[in-house]
């Protein structure tokens, strides 16, 4: 257990806890033996791993531990201690880009311009790697600040072996990104994380500061997956901004910038150069409209769009998959003007032409006039995957049931005084969270149903619990004369009454025999 005052590795005092995530916490600490403010951040705390988890991270973070950017903050140290991994960082005192959205205002354009120009430059270092680097979670926590106002990309090299390695040990349920920052590609039956991933990640970090919401809110890309447009920036920004974020969110990850064209447009835009415009990439087609357009057979044959690997020591993807294949676009067609003296010439050989074709329809159809086939057009609604919309839901539902149950372990004796949140409100949330998950349940397949029926379950259990509690809790406070609290018990008891009716009745049932 990680807390103020501990004195972890036998040098680093804890002074307060910077951060805490489903993989690791964050802590300022002092370093005792040089006085200095550092960083620590703590991997699998409390479990810790074993030998063969040890190992693997270890193997991992040897290969970006000596990565060296402007734009990535890197660590200063690596070691083991009570089988936690740990990572000694600078204490960056300006904290993060979430600071924006805590902040309450939307970000300003020239700090737009600046954050994207650097996320980008660090990503393009991370992705021109052999193999290339994908970060994963790119994500306004994740891009420090440092005194000099540069954006640092932290919590790179955390591939999905470590996770997964992390995630048994710990027991715990967690994804390898955050959802409201995830590419419709990671929500595919085999996703894979490749560089667009982290391009869709960087423009949906960018629209959340811009705006001050994800543009599909928490349900990140699957939304896109399933059809849904890139809701407009109605805000105050230059369109010409505005379309570089489009173009991020594109749905097709070939219709996306690379990290490094990114680099090379904001870094124009921050120092004033003007690009040829026929010598612009196909970028700016794409970032004109919103909605993906579909890949060319030039694309899908282009080398330098195959899928690339998740992390180091990550397997790399047998079939390609076209990324990242818009780099230059053809130079616009020019008119072609006659020259002069010539429309005589261009008349006479037209009017030849039409006689010749002409008697060639005549000869083919044996001079009947017959009309032109006309295609029909079929619109094709576009496939929604149930399934996946429904594990949304369940994932948000068990985040939310584990929130409960953190409350319930530190304030089990506190869980009925009005100064604390009530957390059968939380359940609750929980509970209608795997009933929207069962909304199309004849659409869904036997393992989600049986997922979702369980975690329902779990909760409305949760919930009878309480409502029994509250129940003699507010009989015995009405027999105590204390009627505020036995109102106030009473109401909250008939709150949930209606939501888990069926345990109630089976409860009465089993009381009467």
């Amino acid at each position: 257990m990680l807390n103020e005052g501990l004195v972890f590795a036998d040098r680093y005092k804890f002074i307060k806890q910077l951060g805490r995530g489903g993989f690791a916490e964050v802590w300022l600490a002092e370093d005792t033996k040089t006085g200095v403010q550092v960083a620590v951040k703590v991997y699998a705390p409390g479990a810790g791993l074993d030998e063969n988890g040890i190992k693997i991270f270890t193997q991992e973070f040897a290969v970006v531990f000596d990565m060296n950017h402007t734009n990535l903050l890197r660590p200063t140290h690596y070691d083991i201690f009570n089988q936690q991994p740990y990572l000694i960082m600078p204490y960056i005192k300006n904290g993060s880009a979430f600071k924006y959205l805590t902040e309450g205002q939307n970000i300003p354009e020239d700090e737009c311009w600046k954050m994207l120009h650097d996320v980008a430059a660090g990503l393009a270092y991370l992705h021109e790697k052999t193999p290339p680097l994908i970060h994963q979670d790119i994500k306004p926590d994740n891009i420090m600040i440092d005194d000099e106002g540069h954006y640092l990309i932290t919590d790179f090299g955390i591939s999905a072996r470590v996770r997964s390695t992390i995630r048994g040990a710990q027991a715990a349920e967690q994804s390898g990104g955050t959802l409201a920052y995830m590419g419709p590609e990671r929500f595919s039956s085999k996703p894979k994380p490749i560089m667009a991933s982290d391009v869709w990640s960087l423009g949906a970090m960018m629209y959340e500061l811009m705006t001050g919401t994800p543009p599909f809110g928490n349900h990140g890309g699957m939304l896109q997956k399933n059809g849904a447009d890139i809701p407009i920036i109605e805000e105050d920004y230059s369109q010409e901004l505005k379309d570089i974020i489009y173009s991020t969110l594109a749905k097709e990850t070939w219709d996306r910038p690379s990290a490094k064209k990114i680099e090379e447009m904001t870094y124009n835009k921050l120092h004033g150069i003007v690009i040829n415009p026929e010598e612009a990439n196909t970028t700016e087609a794409a970032a004109e409209d919103p909605i993906a357009k579909s890949p060319t057979k030039e694309a899908v044959n282009d080398p330098q769009a195959a899928t690339v690997t998740d992390q180091p020591v990550e397997e790399i993807p047998a079939e390609p998959v076209p990324q990242q294949a818009t780099e230059f676009a053809p130079k616009k067609s020019q008119p072609i003007t006659p020259k002069k003296g010539s429309n005589k010439t261009i008349i006479i050989a037209a009017v030849a032409a039409i006689v010749v074709l002409g008697g060639i329809i005549a000869m083919c159809s044996g001079g009947k006039e017959s009309e032109p086939p006309v295609a029909e057009v079929v619109e094709v609604a576009p496939a929604i995957n149930f399934d996946s919309l429904a594990q949304v839901s369940i994932a948000d539902g068990k985040a939310l049931l584990e929130q409960a149950d953190t409350f319930m372990n530190n304030h089990e004796e506190d869980k009925f005084d009005s100064k604390y949140n009530k957390v059968e409100d939380t359940y609750l949330s929980a509970l209608k969270k795997f009933e929207e998950a069962l909304a199309n349940k004849d659409s869904l397949s036997a393992a989600v149903v049986s997922d979702a029926t369980i975690q329902k379950s779990t909760a409305a259990n949760k919930l009878f619990s309480i409502y029994k509690d509250l129940s003699e809790l507010a009989n015995s406070l009405k027999e105590a004369g204390l009627t505020d609290g036995a109102t106030e018990s009473a109401t909250r008891a008939e709150a949930i009454k209606p939501y888990i009716t069926d345990l109630i009745t089976n409860d009465n049932d089993n009381s009467d025999d």
